[in-house]
């Protein structure tokens, strides 16, 4: 069994950031991006509950699957999940931020 690194998790938080941006690039561009930045961490959660799921389900039916890739793809699904609650809880508390601002 293969179990992708927390890499591909930390490039879309990289994507959803973005890097730095020239003067003339638009905010709505930004925004859009860091949008698809945030489909792809999902996107990837997806990917590693799945996994997990597969894992667990191939050591319950005796289907050759080891222990310890068991546990390492339930971690690593679990540690996907808090990284997604806690970028959304960031990405809500921004927005609460910018919501109080008086104009």
């Amino acid at each position: 069994m293969s179990i992708g690194g927390i890499g591909n998790i930390g490039g879309a938080i990289a994507s959803s950031v973005g890097g730095a941006r020239s003067v003339g690039e638009s905010t709505a561009s930004g925004a859009e991006q860091g949008g698809n930045g945030f489909a792809q961490l999902l996107a990837d959660l997806g990917k590693s509950s799945q996994q997990a799921d597969g894992a667990l389900n191939d050591l319950s039916t005796n289907g050759g699957a080891d222990l310890h890739d068991v546990v390492l793809s339930t971690q690593m699904e679990s540690l996907s999940f808090d990284l997604a609650v806690q970028i959304r809880n960031r990405l809500v508390d921004a927005y609460s931020e910018i919501f109080r601002m008086q104009v």
